[in-house]
């Protein structure tokens, strides 16, 4: 392995039972070129520390710890509130267990309150959180939802979203442990459920002003650092983080299609009337404005497609993952106007999105890859045979998800680019809501911000 990386090493061996391992560690801190394997005899090295590992008694650094607590219950005073919260506050973060942010305490009484958020048991399990392996039980998802802020009535879209990157599909281990930059992005569907919550699917969508957009993306990654285990530098080995990091919640503009689409939770295999929470593994945001004499299908396609050519990643192999296009509502008055469907839209981009064999094919050869990333055998024939080939950098049209979101007026277009190593995928999960919906909404009605669309 690279240097960097033996924190992440040894915490994944401990992980699945294996103690004091010997590493091999290459004297680089990058993935080395061709030419500096050769120059600066890397493959001696990484045999030579192999052999002794195997060979000879090693003594390995301990994992770090991350995100551990020592007690069930934890007690913090002070001469006053503030005090005390300050003191929780210093052992908090000195202990990993937070964002960096002012944390609400999670005492025994707002936790239990949090429950009523849900008719599930404090004890169910909704999955287990990478790289750790933790159980992100019901009682530990709403003690994270308590310090992000959230209200009761949250907590269905939190553990919706809890299961969708826990399971297979979104590959959470990967997303969390990899040097990629990659992070959670989520996406409310419904709009009912919206309106309820209060979420902001209007101008700023993607800011600050509202608590349910806010909080929620902030519990989801509080689950990830203090069961996932999540941390820079230890099993996170991102070398910028990313502004997704933060969790942004959006949410669908449903009326801006006013019945000429069908909503993204009904395309992604869920009924009309049953709200959904999506989690896109989100690289890159790369947003366009359209200048109003060329608000029309034909610019969408073009600026779009140019951007998804930007965002093509050579070497991390991203093809066939999942892509996001964000239409402004004045964006989706040109789709409407033309009477161009969301097909229609995946099918233009995927045709104009492509690149010739011998960049597509830039810095590695023909048939690398593995997994679900891999260049089938088909593609990479034709560009054996012909350099010049036009090869589609989406697998399927399918793979560019569309969904109107934010404010009217000036025309704009977002292309949300995803993830390679590891196929990590576009994941969409139902909502259910508890028994006592209507009670947790009426607890607390009054204090919501007022949205404008």
């Amino acid at each position: 392995m690279a240097r960097g990386f033996e924190t992440d090493a040894l915490f994944s061996a401990a992980r699945e039972g294996i103690s004091g391992l010997a590493l091999a560690v290459l004297a680089i801190s990058s993935i080395p070129l061709p030419e500096e394997i050769a120059e600066r005899r890397l493959g001696e090295q990484i045999a030579d520390s192999a052999i002794a590992g195997l060979t000879m008694a090693v003594q390995a650094e301990p994992p770090p710890v991350v995100g551990v607590a020592g007690a069930d219950m934890l007690t913090f005073s002070g001469g006053c509130y503030a005090e005390a919260v300050e003191s929780m506050e210093g052992h908090f973060l000195r202990n990993r267990w937070s964002d960096g942010l002012p944390l609400v305490p999670p005492t025994r009484d707002a936790v239990n309150i949090m429950l009523r958020g849900t008719d599930l048991e404090s004890s169910d399990v909704i999955g287990r959180i990478e790289p750790a392996g933790a159980a992100a039980t019901v009682m530990k998802v709403a003690v994270n939802a308590v310090m992000a802020g959230c209200l009761p009535q949250y907590m269905p879209v939190l553990l919706a979203a809890v299961e969708a990157v826990a399971g297979p599909r979104f590959n959470l281990h990967g997303v969390q442990c990899t040097a990629g930059l990659v992070a959670p992005l989520l996406i409310l569907s419904g709009p009912d459920l919206v309106d309820r919550l209060n979420v902001n699917d209007g101008f700023g969508t993607m800011g600050p002003g509202w608590r349910a957009n806010m909080t929620i993306g902030r519990a989801l990654r509080l689950v990830m650092i203090n069961l996932g285990h999540g941390w820079p530098g230890i099993t996170d080995m991102k070398t910028f983080g990313s502004p997704f990091k933060h969790v942004p919640l959006i949410a669908e503009n449903e009326g801006a299609y006013e019945g000429t689409w069908d909503p993204i939770r009904v395309v992604e295999g869920f009924r009309l009337d049953h709200a959904t929470i999506s989690v896109m593994p989100a690289v890159s945001w790369q947003p366009e404005f359209i200048p109003a004499d060329r608000i029309n299908v034909a610019s969408i396609v073009k600026l779009m497609a140019n951007q998804g050519k930007v965002k093509y990643d050579r070497f991390a192999g991203n093809w066939g993952g999942d892509n996001l296009l964000l239409l402004s509502p004045g964006a989706f008055e040109a789709v409407r106007r033309e009477n161009r469907s969301r097909s229609d839209i995946q099918k233009a981009i995927f045709e104009s999105m492509r690149s010739p064999a011998h960049e597509f094919f830039e810095g590695k050869g023909p048939g690398s890859g593995s997994g679900p990333n891999k260049i089938p055998g088909w593609l990479v024939e034709k560009c054996r045979q012909d350099p010049e080939a036009l090869v589609p950098l989406l697998r399927e049209p399918e793979n560019l998800k569309i969904a109107a979101a934010g404010g009217p007026g000036p025309a704009m277009c977002a292309f949300i680019g995803t993830w390679g190593y590891g196929g990590s995928y576009f994941v969409t999960k139902e909502i259910a809501l508890p028994r006592n919906w209507a009670d947790l909404l009426d607890r607390r009605r009054g204090w919501e911000t007022p949205v404008v669309k």
